[in-house]
């Protein structure tokens, strides 16, 4: 996560309004995979895809908090002390209170995107796992010292899951499979662009925007794959 205040002054609410859609449709992305769980007769790859979106989504539940608590001026224009306004003041004066929050932002966005990437690779062995679970520990660390290592590992991540997806359908030639894999390289050029903010503060909205349209598109294929699944089931 980039701090708001790396972003134009004019896009500090339209960051966090951005953002809640993100939420919104990352927590759909997950109901929909635990449809098509029940649908495709018990496959636990549906399962676990659901569980990943899940922890996507309760990652940026906590960047929404974070970035609510740093910047409620923005968010919250009022002439007089309110009992919300008061209370976000508070919360801001506890840097521990905003570090707590992004570190969980962090991790669980990390963990929610390595799960996806288990989905695919399966036979792991225990030590690759332990490996890649403390480095995730470690980014999450360091990405409370500088954003660059979250989006930097973000990436990588991305990009391996969008790399098994165009696989998988140079595989089977499913053209959903196709889609899916340019869902997850927008959403992996957008960690690229928000590195971007210190030259020019319109890469983030850029980044913003992208992430978005990665996560609709993500949205939109789960989608059709569960209208198919129900129209396939009905036949």
């Amino acid at each position: 996560m980039i701090p708001l205040e790396n972003s134009p002054n004019w896009f500090s609410v339209p960051s966090i309004i951005i953002d809640f859609f993100s939420f919104l449709v990352l927590f759909s992305i997950s109901l929909i995979s635990l449809k098509y769980y029940n649908l495709s007769g018990g496959n636990k790859k549906y399962k676990y895809i659901s569980f990943a979106f899940l922890l996507i989504c309760a990652s940026f539940f906590f960047k929404l908090i974070t970035n609510l608590a740093l910047y409620y001026n923005e968010f919250i224009r009022a002439d007089s002390p309110t009992i919300i306004t008061d209370t976000l003041e508070t919360i801001r004066s506890y840097n521990i209170f905003t570090d707590l929050t992004f570190t969980l932002f962090v991790f669980l966005n990390l963990i929610g995107l390595y799960f996806l990437y288990s989905v695919y690779q399966e036979k792991q062995a225990k030590s690759m796992m332990f490996l890649i679970t403390y480095f995730i520990i470690i980014s999450t660390y360091f990405s409370n010292l500088n954003y660059y290592v979250f989006h930097i590992t973000s990436f990588l991540l991305l990009t391996i899951i969008s790399i098994l997806y165009f696989d998988k359908y140079a595989l089977k030639g499913n053209e959903s499979t196709k889609v899916l894999g340019y869902s997850f390289s927008s959403i992996a050029i957008s960690q690229i662009l928000f590195m971007f903010v210190s030259v020019d503060k319109s890469f983030f909205i850029l980044a913003e925007i992208i992430q978005l349209l990665g996560y609709l598109l993500l949205f939109l294929i789960l989608r059709n794959i569960i209208i198919h699944g129900k129209k396939k089931k009905q036949n």
